[in-house]
């Protein structure tokens, strides 16, 4: 078997991981109202057993579909750039373009939120809660606009240091 069939399988089988645990982490999450209430009846070991199976189950679904998706991501584009039996010229310009998308994704959100701060003049953070004004605060409000163009900054070299020998192939001999 080829390099490039065996990273397209560990991609199909990574990607089937993540469709089988989003429902499931989807159905656990949406079912926790009904689901806890039986379970806050039990006593004892039959309690600790079905707290700590529920607790697991909300832990490890989301985190198996979210590096199920990343992985078959990652095989999926190491596929295309390697050797295979039965070239798919279509499949492999979707797959190209979904890497391009989800590597280039958080550069451009960081970016967008530091355009989307200068033009409201408002610069917004989660946690801690925070609202930085440019009228009332500027230094602050400066200083989070420049947190998000050194993360974009920062993703899109990452990106692009990913990508830069797959799409310049020459140039990563270079250096």
């Amino acid at each position: 078997m080829l390099a490039g069939d065996r990273s397209r399988r560990r991609a199909l089988f990574c990607l089937l991981l993540c469709l089988v645990a989003l429902p499931a982490s989807w159905l656990i999450f949406s079912e926790l109202d009904r689901l806890w209430p039986e379970i806050a009846t039990l006593e004892g070991p039959t309690f600790m057993a079905a707290t700590t199976l529920l607790g697991a189950a909300m832990a490890l679904g989301p985190l198996a579909a979210a590096i199920g998706f990343l992985l078959a991501v990652w095989f999926g584009v190491d596929s295309v750039y390697q050797p295979r039996r039965h070239p798919s010229p279509a499949l492999d310009r979707f797959i190209v373009g979904a890497g391009l998308f989800v590597w280039f994704a958080p550069a451009a959100t960081a970016a967008a939120m530091a355009i989307q701060a200068v033009l409201r003049g408002r610069i917004h953070f989660v946690r801690p809660p925070r609202d930085y004004l440019l009228a009332t605060d500027p230094i602050a409000f400066w200083q989070g606009v420049g947190f998000w163009l050194i993360m974009g900054a920062l993703f899109a070299f990452l990106a692009w240091r990913y990508w830069r020998p797959r799409l310049i192939p020459n140039a990563a001999s270079e250096d």
